[in-house]
């Protein structure tokens, strides 16, 4: 191989590796079906429950446009969370729908009655924008990454020794009008 190929290969092969790739989406800090168990359990404790869910729980589950693993997630959550059924004796009614802006998000949870809100995976950047529009909303935020968590949202599980674990923001939880008890925030990390 000539000197002049093999540099030519070389610099071909490290501009290769050096390109940018697709952003992949984080995956699921824990199992769907785990993560709809907990978030079922987890909302009659919310003090406001009663009055912010009187007829079903609306669930509104959040992904980033034209990203296929955020699109998955979603998908998995929503058959997770309709397997559950019902939050104690109200159904469960999900929509889903691709993140646009803040304004639109705070739109859509007033104009459905949203009760909660499932951050799906790949929208990182997004998680600041969304902590403003759902301030003093009563709407819970669900993370499907938990190290969305300290970003802005309310609620997150992960698995830590084969088993789940919650993370609570209580400041945005404060912020969102969800209010916790102390037996439950002593389960939970707190942010």
């Amino acid at each position: 191989m000539t000197l002049l190929r093999r540099s030519f290969l070389l610099g071909l092969a490290a501009a290769a590796a050096s390109a940018p790739r697709r952003a992949r989406a984080e995956p699921a800090t824990a199992p769907f079906a785990v993560q709809a168990e907990i978030v079922a359990r987890l909302l009659p404790y919310d003090r406001g429950f009663p009055d912010k869910a009187r007829n079903q729980v609306a669930f509104l589950l959040l992904s980033k446009a034209g990203d296929a693993d955020s699109a998955s997630a979603a998908q998995q959550m929503k058959k997770a969370l309709l397997d559950v059924g019902n939050v104690r004796d109200r159904p469960i009614h999900v929509d889903r729908a691709d993140y646009t802006t803040p304004a639109e998000l705070a739109a859509a949870c007033r104009a459905r009655q949203i009760n909660v809100v499932y951050v799906s995976s790949g929208l990182v950047r997004e998680v600041a924008a969304m902590r403003g529009a759902l301030a003093n909303s009563g709407v819970l935020t669900v993370a499907a990454v938990e190290t969305y968590v300290p970003l802005g949202v309310v609620l997150g599980v992960d698995v830590a020794n084969g088993k789940p674990r919650m993370s609570i923001n209580l400041a945005q939880a404060r912020s969102q009008g969800i209010d916790f008890p102390s037996s439950i925030l002593r389960l939970a990390r707190i942010y």
